[in-house]
């Protein structure tokens, strides 16, 4: 239901992005209704990760140092981590279905390879694309035709048939759009039209694609694997979708290393690694400063020496800096915060969980984003400072606010100014102060 607040004729969880797989954690969350349910099963399937990828390094190589290696690459890896820690969503789980997909590729098992090529296009509507390029690495460079064409024709029409029919299908307004194109109306109203504008108007889009802040985002999936996956060219067609997304958004996320949206290319970008290690080798062997049985061994140092300096610098682990100085920012974040001081959870925080158990279950409420997870149980939410959703069809029965902004900075858009509390607390005709503990207070609309 809150998800309609936001963009209207989405009442269908489905119609704004398309993750039917989401159902996968009605069960364990109907047994054990609590947040912690979802965290949890978040933390064992991306760890999880870790067993294709192992399996997938072990193809051929009848030494697990280099699998362990790989683990320890992919666990260290900060987009890895950054994704692992933020909000849940579904996209993210990409990764360990796409690693299994790799693996049953490699190792020639077909019925498991399209089973899991089956769960991958049903992650999300945009993985479609990301599969559907695959498809083209396995005909042309693999010359496994039959599965490649197989590959891209599931990936590319299960993606239009999602965007263009289903998604549309699910909305109860006449606005089909997709939630994400407000980030690229100024390039076109469709796919068509920004393609025929990349010619009308190539300056426009070179001025999105040569923004120095996404290409340094770029750099950024690749500095902590001393761009060893670039040995492997081939197997990077399948990032492209993703990449070109990120570079024509106006939504600097959308290609951020610190967040989720380029998961799906994580897989490749290790896959690729696995394929470019000989070739990293084989230069470091022109080299001539070791022995080439101990090669392996000093190349491994190398890129795991890298890996930590990375992850120190750009990271949000115990090892980072931004971890230990609450002031040392790796990336322009506005809404998160990864200093150890976020993880104790205070006296405040139980507070808002009791504040959260007057308000009755069949209520809309409006609240401060960060409360949200303390109102998973109400009939719907909505973003304080909105009483009101889109339409103006449903007003909120309570409002739900914390004072102190939860140590957030003004710089954050969830930060919410003492006019807008203002706002609620003179207005005595519609609201009515129902409780306030330790800087929360919740109103209940007078009727």
């Amino acid at each position: 239901m809150s998800q309609e607040f936001f963009y209207p004729g989405t009442l269908n969880y489905l119609s704004a992005h398309f993750v039917p797989l989401i159902y996968a954690f009605a069960v364990p969350f109907k047994l054990c209704p609590r947040p912690e349910t979802i965290i949890f099963l978040n933390f064992i399937l991306m760890t999880s990760s870790t067993i294709p990828l192992y399996k997938l390094a072990s193809v051929g190589n009848k030494d697990n140092k280099f699998s362990l290696f790989m683990i320890s690459l992919l666990l260290w890896y900060p987009t890895f981590q950054y994704t692992v820690l933020y909000e849940f969503e579904m996209l993210r789980f990409s990764i360990p279905i796409i690693f299994w997909l790799l693996y049953f590729n490699k190792t020639n098992r077909r019925l498991l390879y399209f089973c899991f090529l089956a769960l991958a296009v049903l992650i999300r509507e945009d993985v479609g694309l990301s599969i559907g390029m695959f498809g083209i690495y396995l005909a042309v460079f693999e010359k496994k035709y039959g599965r490649g064409l197989i590959t891209f024709l599931t990936g590319f029409s299960v993606f239009l048939l999602i965007a263009q029919i289903v998604m549309p299908s699910l909305r109860i307004s006449t606005n089909h759009s997709h939630v994400a194109n407000e980030f690229f109306a100024d390039l076109g109203n469709n796919f068509w039209d920004v393609f025929l504008n990349m010619f009308r108007h190539p300056q426009l889009f070179l001025h999105r694609i040569l923004n120095p802040l996404k290409l340094a985002n770029i750099f950024m999936y690749f500095l902590p694997l001393l761009f060893i996956p670039l040995l492997s060219p081939a197997v990077l067609l399948s990032i492209i979708p993703g990449i070109i997304i990120g570079l024509l958004s106006s939504f600097f996320n959308h290609i951020s290393y610190a967040l989720y949206y380029l998961s799906p290319a994580i897989p490749f970008i290790f896959y690729a690694f696995i394929n470019g290690w000989p070739h990293f080798i084989k230069r470091l062997s022109l080299l001539n400063f070791a022995r080439r049985q101990d090669l392996d061994e000093i190349g491994m140092g190398m890129v795991l020496s890298a890996l930590i300096v990375t992850n120190i610098f750009f990271g949000p682990s115990p090892v980072s800096l931004q971890f230990w100085i609450k002031d040392f920012k790796p990336a322009p974040f506005k809404t998160q915060n990864f200093h150890y001081s976020t993880y104790i959870i205070t006296e405040h925080s139980r507070n808002a969980a009791k504040m959260a158990l007057l308000i009755p279950d069949d209520s809309f409420v409006s609240a401060q984003h960060f409360l949200f997870t303390s109102l998973y149980k109400k009939k719907g939410v909505m973003i304080f400072p909105k009483t009101k959703n889109t339409a103006g069809t449903i007003e909120a029965d309570y409002i739900f606010f914390d004072k102190t902004n939860n140590g957030l900075n003004k710089e954050s858009p969830a930060y919410r100014s003492q006019t807008e509390f203002n706002a609620i607390e003179s207005d005595t005709k519609n609201w009515k102060l129902m409780a306030s503990l330790d800087g929360f207070y919740i109103y209940k609309r007078k009727k």
